[in-house]
């Protein structure tokens, strides 16, 4: 059972990869060409100037996920989001019971003035997964922060009613250091496969999220 789960988290990798690839592709094929769409004056525009969402489709998988993000000017996003995750414990074959807690900070430039638009961005990420197993030469614990700065690119819908729909998708240079309590190669060993099939996409930054905007 195991080993097919590895096996599916291994292809959703490389699909997560092709789709930051394609919606890369697609974003620079719709700003090259926004000087042929219809004048912004012909064009709704939400006066919203601040936006709630939330993650609902994560839940089922133990992934909690809310933000916020603020318009300053026409153009400049800041998003505030914050993450937690309770995590399976069929991730190694010593059952580690873990959870995981993260910060980021997200830069959006909105293309089309306003929050309802295409933008391009940079994020700066803090994770730190804490957790703990048992061997058969006791028990250890340990933690693993880690630091993730990238580039995303995405688009925000939203309704005269002010409801708005955000989906984002983006990629980083992730770095991490373990840090363990007990430091027997067996427990070492069994955070590395704990950490090979459960973080393997710890570059990767995805957003699919509804909310409020005003």
């Amino acid at each position: 059972m195991k080993t097919e789960a590895k096996t599916v988290f291994r292809r959703i990798k490389r699909l997560t990869f092709s789709a930051v690839a394609i919606m890369l592709i697609l974003f620079a094929g719709n700003t090259s060409a926004q000087s042929h769409e219809k004048k912004d004056s012909e064009k709704w525009k939400s006066p919203a100037r601040t936006a709630l969402n939330v993650c609902p489709g994560g839940v089922a998988f133990g992934f909690y996920s809310a933000n916020v993000e603020h318009l300053f000017g026409e153009n400049h996003g800041l998003v505030l989001r914050g993450d937690l995750e309770t995590i399976p414990k069929t991730y190694s074959d010593t059952n580690i019971d873990a959870n995981g807690k993260a910060v980021i900070l997200n830069y959006r430039y909105h293309f089309g003035g306003g929050l309802n638009s295409f933008y391009a961005g940079a994020f700066g990420r803090y994770r730190k997964i804490n957790g703990d197993g048992t061997l058969e030469t006791g028990k250890f614990d340990f933690s693993l922060p880690e630091c993730t700065v990238g580039l995303n690119v995405g688009k925000r819908w939203i309704w005269e009613s002010g409801f708005t729909i955000n989906f984002a998708l983006g990629y980083g240079y992730a770095y991490d250091e373990l840090k363990v309590n007990n430091s027997s190669q067996a427990a070492i060993d069994a955070i590395n496969v704990f950490s090979n099939d459960y973080a393997f996409m710890n570059g990767f930054l995805g957003e699919f999220s509804f909310g409020y905007a005003f």
